[in-house]
C-alpha cells in the first residue's frame, strides 16, 4: 500500500514538474539570454550559428536556477489536482496522514537537488568556459580586447604552483611572457617567451623565442633554448580577460582555492564565500520549495496551472528578494558568510513546516 502511494504521487508530480521546467526555461531564457543574443545579431552582426552556440552554453547557468521553481510548481500543482478531485480526503479518511503523503515530495526535492548541485558542478562551468572561449575565437566585438600587465597566481589545494604573467594580451596573442612553475613553495622552473599565441584546436598555447630554466635549489641547472614549444596551461584568453574570476565558472573546490589565494593576497573574501556557500544552497531550495509546494496546493480553487503558475512566482519572488537581503547582511558582516547563504532556505522551510501542520490540523 505504501509502495503504491509513492508510486502514484510521484506519477502525479513528474508531469507538473517538466511543465514548470519548461515553462520557466521558456520565461527566464528570453528574458536573460535571447534578447542580447538578438541584439548582438542585429546589431553586430554575430553570425546565426555563433549565436545558436552562445545560447546552448548559457542555458545550463540558468537552469540550475530553473530547477527550485519546477520543483515548487510541481508540487503546487499536483496536489491541487488531488485536493481538487478529494484524493487527499478519500487518502486522510483510509488513515493516511499529510506527512506520509508529503514524504514521495521530499523525495523528489532531495533527487532534484543533488542532481542540481552535480548540474552546477559538472556542466554549467564547461559551458560557461566554452561560451567565452567561442566569443573570443569568433570575434564578435568591434576591437579586439586589450589587457596590459597580467598577473596570474594559480594554486592547487592551497599551494601555489604558478605564477603567469603577460607585458601585454590581445586576442589571443601574448607578449612578454613569464611563467614560473613551483614544487613543495620552490621555484623549479621558469619560462621565458617573446610571444605566446593561442592554439584553440589544441587547447594549448605556442610559445615562441623563448628559454626555460630549470632549477633546484634556487640555482639554475639546465637551460633550454627553443624558436617554438607547445605548452599546456588551464588558463585560456577568454580566462585572461576578466580580472576577477566568475564564481559561476568555477566548481566548488576551485572556489575554496580561489578563495585562499585571494586571502594571502589579503583581499576581502566575504562576498566570495557567500557565493561558495550559495552553490549548495540553490540546489537545495528544490527541497524546501517541495515541501513548501505540497500544503500550498492543497485547496480545491487552485486546479488550474495558471493559478498555480501565478502562485509559484510569488513564492520564487518573495524566496529571492530574501536571498538577496540575506547575502546583503552577510557582505555587511551582520550575518555569517554560511548564514547568509542558507537563511532564506531555512525560513522557508520554517514556513512550509507551519503551514504543512496547519493543514495535517484541518
Amino acid at each position: 500500500m505504501i509502495k503504491i502511494i509513492d508510486r502514484y504521487i510521484f506519477r502525479e508530480l513528474f508531469e507538473p514538474f517538466f511543465f514548470g521546467l519548461g515553462s520557466f526555461t521558456a520565461i527566464l531564457s528570453a528574458s536573460m539570454i535571447l534578447f542580447d543574443l538578438v541584439r548582438a545579431v542585429v546589431l553586430k552582426g554575430m553570425p546565426l550559428i555563433v549565436a545558436l552556440q552562445l545560447f546552448v552554453f548559457k542555458l545550463p547557468a540558468i537552469i540550475i536556477i530553473i530547477f527550485p521553481m519546477a520543483t515548487l510548481l510541481g508540487a503546487i500543482l499536483a496536489f491541487s489536482r488531488l485536493s481538487h478531485d478529494s484524493e487527499i480526503i478519500a487518502f486522510r479518511a483510509s488513515g493516511v496522514s499529510l506527512y506520509r503523503l508529503v514524504v514521495p515530495v521530499a523525495a523528489l526535492g532531495l533527487l532534484v537537488a543533488f542532481t542540481n548541485l552535480a548540474f552546477s558542478e559538472i556542466v554549467v562551468p564547461e559551458a560557461n568556459k566554452a561560451a567565452k572561449n567561442l566569443v573570443v575565437q569568433t570575434s564578435v566585438t568591434t576591437k579586439p580586447k586589450f589587457q596590459k600587465n597580467v598577473f596570474v597566481p594559480e594554486l592547487e589545494k592551497g599551494e601555489l604552483r604558478r605564477i603567469f604573467y603577460a607585458e601585454s594580451i590581445e586576442g589571443g596573442m601574448m607578449t612578454g611572457v613569464i611563467v614560473q612553475e613551483f614544487t613543495g613553495g620552490k621555484l623549479v622552473q621558469l619560462i621565458n617567451a617573446a610571444q605566446a599565441m593561442w592554439q584553440g584546436d589544441r587547447n594549448q598555447w605556442l610559445f615562441k623565442q623563448g628559454t626555460i630554466y630549470l632549477l633546484e635549489g634556487g640555482e639554475y641547472k639546465h637551460l633550454i633554448k627553443f624558436s617554438e614549444q607547445l605548452i599546456s596551461i588551464k588558463y585560456t584568453p577568454a580566462d585572461f580577460f576578466t580580472e576577477e574570476r566568475n564564481p559561476d565558472d568555477m566548481t566548488m573546490r576551485q572556489m575554496r582555492d580561489y578563495i585562499a589565494l585571494k586571502q594571502k593576497m589579503g583581499t576581502d573574501v566575504t562576498s566570495l564565500t557567500i557565493q561558495l556557500y550559495m552553490k549548495m544552497a540553490i540546489p537545495f531550495a528544490s527541497l524546501v520549495f517541495a515541501l513548501l509546494g505540497a500544503p500550498l496546493g492543497i485547496s480545491p480553487r487552485r486546479a488550474s496551472g495558471s493559478v498555480g503558475l501565478g502562485l509559484s512566482i510569488i513564492v520564487i519572488f518573495f524566496y529571492y528578494i530574501a536571498t538577496f537581503l540575506s547575502m546583503s547582511l552577510g557582505e555587511m558582516k551582520l550575518f555569517t558568510p554560511l548564514v547568509a547563504a542558507w537563511a532564506p532556505n531555512i525560513v522557508t522551510g520554517g514556513v512550509a513546516w507551519f503551514i504543512l501542520k496547519k493543514s495535517s490540523e484541518k
